[in-house]
């Protein structure tokens, strides 16, 4: 087995000093080359300077707004309803300051507990009031 290898060593040597032959013809040619760039990149041949267009600096981000602590904007919705029974849930955004899909979502959570009663508005918009209290027998 080692006889073939040697053999395989020895012709890659023999391909290896072959190439080396061959890219030995062709230095001068690869120097030449290299001069004429030199020359082209020189005056009077050297080519104006492509100007490229000014990079803009990427926009400043504005720093992300400071959350609420838990359950202020609970306490804000009820609030508001307290004050205006009937208010709708974009007039207790407006109100609040709170985006509606937060403010839409805690109305309903609310409604869900019970803490909250939606009616219904003259020209069909749904407004939301305090629960009342159920009542309980008195002895239960």
């Amino acid at each position: 087995m080692s006889d073939v290898i040697a053999g395989l060593r020895r012709e890659l040597e023999q391909r290896l000093k072959e190439i080396e032959r061959q890219l030995a013809e062709h230095e001068p040619l690869l120097r030449e080359r290299e001069q004429i760039e030199a020359a082209l990149g020189q005056p009077p041949f050297a080519a104006a300077p492509v100007r490229t267009a000014a990079k803009r600096a990427p926009a400043a981000r504005k720093p992300a707004a400071k959350r609420a602590p838990r359950g202020a904007n609970r306490e804000a919705i009820l609030k508001v309803v307290d004050e205006r029974p009937g208010a709708s849930a974009a007039e207790i955004s407006g109100v609040t300051k709170i985006a509606r899909p937060v403010t839409y979502n805690t109305l309903a959570k609310l409604v869900e507990q019970g803490q909250l009663e939606k009616t219904e508005l003259p020209g069909g918009q749904t407004g939301y009031k305090l629960a009342t209290p159920v009542a309980t027998a008195p002895g239960l």
